[in-house]
């Protein structure tokens, strides 16, 4: 008997299907990984059981928003309709308000005048936030609650580093009242405290509570020591003038007074 000519059949390929996207509480089979919707009790790719199967998590900001009970039956085109058209309303409502701003900023020049005022003052704002270069102030006037002969106010703002203002701190403690004659915004300020030909002569500032006449007020610590020191200062935006009240000192071995050499501010422009 010869042998058939005709080739055996190839055994059928498998059909391939596209996986399921998984959705929350769904259940992931652990033989092929299949998604697979919660009733199923198996696999709807391999056949496996679901008894143990992961379950898709649902979305953490889902479980946020409450619950919404099942539309009833005829109302959910109703529904559907109805937010339609207050999304349509709010959409020509917006588009009308900005139409309208448009036209009152071209047309009145008032309204466009005080749009670009307030649209300079945010970028200024801004620009203060951010920005590292700073300027040196100097006061216009310097005076003082309290000082002792051959040493006044204007000595702790003469930029000299031989020269210093001393006053005494009873009965209560002394203050620096500078006057920019503008409007400043300080962010920094070198002190030099003491005496700087006799360190120990003078007490020294410890700290300097800053007031401003905004309201706003800002305390700085200072080290004892007769180096440069360089602190931030905050809060007076708006400010014209400030006074530096010395109200606590560091001791020295004699002498009853607080000796301040140098205090100079910088600022944002």
């Amino acid at each position: 008997m010869q042998p058939s000519d005709q080739k055996s059949p190839s055994p059928p390929r498998p059909r391939l299907t596209e996986r399921r996207q998984p959705q929350p509480g769904d259940l992931i089979c652990g033989q092929c990984g299949e998604a697979n919707t919660p009733t199923r009790k198996f696999c709807s790719r391999c056949g496996s059981a679901l008894a143990e199967a992961a379950v898709v998590p649902e979305k953490w900001w889902r479980r946020l928003l409450p619950e919404r009970a099942p539309a009833k039956a005829g109302t959910r085109h109703r529904r559907g309709n109805a937010r339609r058209g207050v999304g349509k309303v709010l959409r020509w409502s917006f588009l009308t308000a900005l139409l309208a701003a448009v036209g009152l900023y071209g047309l009145a020049p008032a309204v466009r005048s005080a749009v670009n005022t307030w649209a300079l003052d945010r970028v200024h704002d801004v620009k203060g936030v951010f920005a590292t270069d700073l300027t040196p102030v100097h006061p216009t006037s310097v005076t003082a609650t309290a000082e002792s002969a051959g040493h006044p106010a204007l000595l702790a703002a003469d930029n000299a580093k031989n020269t210093f203002w001393l006053a005494p701190v009873e009965p209560r403690p002394p203050a620096l009242v500078l006057d920019f004659g503008q409007e400043v915004d300080l962010r920094q300020a070198i002190v030099r405290a003491g005496d700087p030909d006799d360190f120990q002569a003078a007490h020294r500032p410890k700290k300097l509570h800053l007031v401003y006449p905004t309201g706003r007020t800002f305390d700085v610590e200072l080290a004892d020591t007769p180096d440069e020191q360089r602190v931030k200062i905050e809060g007076s935006e708006g400010a014209t003038s400030v006074e530096v009240h010395v109200v606590e000192v560091h001791r020295s071995l004699r002498g009853s007074e607080v000796a301040l050499a140098e205090i100079e501010f910088f600022a944002v422009r």
